[in-house]
């Protein structure tokens, strides 16, 4: 092993687990805000099915680090993750179609796995390592896009508050890192899938200048009305703007009110006057 793989091997397993530990602001603020607000769950659960392919690839490979040892890594982070965003999401029907998905995913990579390791499928071990190599280049670019999921509400709200910043930033990195290392053990299915997730990520960096994330929200909640006097024909509406500077709009379902006096005298009527 030469020195420059060496170092390199190093710096892809330092980005890789930098890539794993990303979502943790994004995911924080959910936890502390108690709301996920902007933040989106897809590119975790993308993140977990490419971990889980990385994994069995690398085990194929015998490439305990940085494939395996990454990888495993990166399944228990995703799943923290996941906690925290199915804790407070108030969408867990969208979340369960996502994590869906995932597990056909896993299920189908899990069959296959196992059938080629014991021969059932007929294929050499070189040959199970390839396919395997060939759907991991699939989920890699899927990672990588993942992000992107949200242009249309990027462009169409002009931030990018709904894009995890620090994920696409540590991607980036990541994916140059794999390029030069893909490129010294001559691994195409390494080199290909990062190549384009370079270009994703250069992308979403790209956009981040254009359309800077909006570090405060204003979340305008339903008009109160207030019912008029009996002698008075009019109606007052309190309007109520909620600013927090966290990055999340935080919906209150229970509204607390006080009755207080109201300053419009009353007179009293015909009837009881003197």
């Amino acid at each position: 092993m030469s020195g420059a793989e060496t170092a390199f091997m190093v710096l892809t397993t330092i980005s890789s687990v930098l890539v794993r530990l990303s979502p943790w602001p994004d995911f924080n603020r959910v936890h502390k805000a108690q709301a996920t607000g902007d933040v989106v769950v897809l590119p975790v659960i993308v993140l977990f099915a490419n971990c889980y392919v990385l994994a069995w690839y690398g085990y194929l490979c015998d490439s305990i680090f940085p494939l395996l040892g990454t990888s495993v890594f990166g399944l228990v982070t995703c799943l923290f993750f996941f906690g925290i965003y199915y804790r407070w999401t108030d969408d867990r029907y969208s979340v369960h179609k996502l994590c869906v998905g995932a597990l056909v995913v896993v299920l189908l990579v899990t069959i296959y796995g196992v059938l080629g390791v014991t021969g059932t499928t007929g294929q050499t071990e070189s040959g199970v390592r390839t396919t395997m190599g060939a759907i991991s280049i699939g989920t890699a670019i899927g990672n990588y896009g993942s992000p992107l999921a949200t242009i249309r509400k990027v462009m169409t709200t002009k931030s990018t508050a709904s894009m995890p910043f620090t994920m696409c930033l540590m991607n980036f990195f990541n994916s140059v890192c794999w390029i030069v290392y893909a490129i010294i053990i001559s691994d195409m299915f390494v080199l290909i899938p990062n190549a384009v997730g370079g270009v994703f990520t250069s992308t979403q960096l790209i956009l981040y200048t254009i359309y800077p994330s909006n570090t405060s929200t204003k979340l305008e909640l339903p008009s109160v009305m207030i019912d008029p006097l009996p002698r008075f024909d009019r109606q007052a509406s309190l309007s109520v703007i909620l600013v927090q500077d966290d990055g999340l709009a935080r919906k209150d379902s229970a509204l607390n009110f006080v009755a207080i006096q109201s300053p419009i005298a009353r007179y009293p009527s015909a009837s009881t006057r003197v």
